[in-house]
């Protein structure tokens, strides 16, 4: 299902959602807030109705329930197109199991001309002349030798056709807004929702943090590139669990990272930033050609809360200015712009 709203009406059905979710006991995770906020846009009639009978059943919507709403009514067309390359790899096989059998037939029946061609031959009294049976053996040698090359053919298109398969699925499970290494939402999603940030209400709390490794190639050098990238990974875990809905974690290129704090103040996003700072200086590796243990990891973050009348290129501008002067001023720190 597509949500093609301006900020404005975004914001208003998200401010009629969430009541609702909080009356009903809604748990407040990124798949109710897409079906309560589907629900008060009054778009999926069929699901604004299952909905209301659930509350009238249970005075809540179940998990489970909630889950097969968001499949049937927000991502059936996905999931539709799964089962379309499904069938076509249903058919597919199908087909060469068919093409398999008439290519078993054929081999079969020349090894039955085949015996029976040896039989006459090792038979002295055979009626047949060897000048017929040495045609009948090389008619059904051209005879199963066009089969096993036709079939050879039909494997190799078959082949050319999975991979076109392959490829059409792989493309249809790649999110372009996910950048592919740590699965967070790449710079494009921050640009656009800061952009849309900036065009809400006045008065609309939220900041952004934007922060970085410190001396990540030392590190790479120090341990080897594998590592860097299992940090790499860590840190996106750590700010995945740390970045709750409806905030967003974004990988925000190579070793910099961001949050979208909606509904954050500069010090709650401090507060948040301070705690990721710390889980990430708190790691421990063991150094190279030693056996002495040592903190060697530590980020610089720059913090700024959304301004009336803020640009999205003035809000994100500021921020990096703010990660700036943290990398400048002694590192492992949280500048506030």
């Amino acid at each position: 299902m597509k949500f093609a709203e301006k900020p404005t009406q975004s914001a208003e059905y998200l401010r009629q959602a969430i009541p609702l979710m909080v009356k009903y006991k809604i748990p407040p995770n990124p798949l109710n807030y897409a079906l309560w906020y589907t629900y008060v846009s009054k778009r999926a009639p069929k699901l604004n109705l299952e909905l209301e009978k659930a509350l009238d059943v249970y005075g809540t919507c179940p998990t489970l329930l909630s889950e097969e709403m968001f499949r049937e009514h927000l991502i059936k067309d996905e999931i539709n197109d799964a089962d379309g390359f499904q069938t076509k790899a249903i058919s597919l096989v199908n087909d060469l199991h068919k093409k398999a059998g008439i290519a078993s037939q054929c081999a079969a029946e020349f090894q039955d001309v085949l015996t029976s061609s040896l039989t006459e031959l090792r038979n002295e009294h055979s009626k047949v002349s060897r000048e017929k049976i040495i045609k009948s053996l090389s008619d059904n040698t051209d005879s199963i030798s066009k089969s096993n090359l036709a079939f050879q053919e039909q494997i190799s298109a078959a082949q050319k056709e999975i991979n076109i398969l392959k490829h059409e699925l792989k493309n249809s499970r790649n999110d372009p807004r996910v950048d592919p290494v740590t699965k967070l939402f790449n710079r494009g999603v921050f640009d656009r929702e800061v952009d849309q940030l900036v065009q809400l209400s006045a008065g609309t709390v939220a900041s952004i943090a934007i922060f970085e490794l410190d001396n990540f190639q030392d590190f790479n050098e120090e341990y080897g590139q594998q590592m860097g990238d299992k940090i790499i990974l860590f840190v996106a875990n750590l700010l995945s669990n740390q970045c709750k809905a409806p905030s967003l974690a974004i990988r925000f290129a190579g070793t910099r990272f961001a949050m979208i704090l909606l509904g954050s103040d500069i010090v709650q996003a401090t507060e948040i930033s301070e705690s990721l700072r710390k889980k990430i200086e708190s790691i421990r590796l063991r150094q190279k050609n030693s056996n002495s243990i040592k903190n060697v990891l530590s980020v610089s973050f720059g913090l700024s809360q959304m301004l009336d009348g803020d640009s999205s290129d003035q809000f994100t501008s500021r921020t990096l200015k703010a990660l700036k002067t943290a990398k400048t001023t002694g590192k492992n720190k949280i500048v506030i712009a």
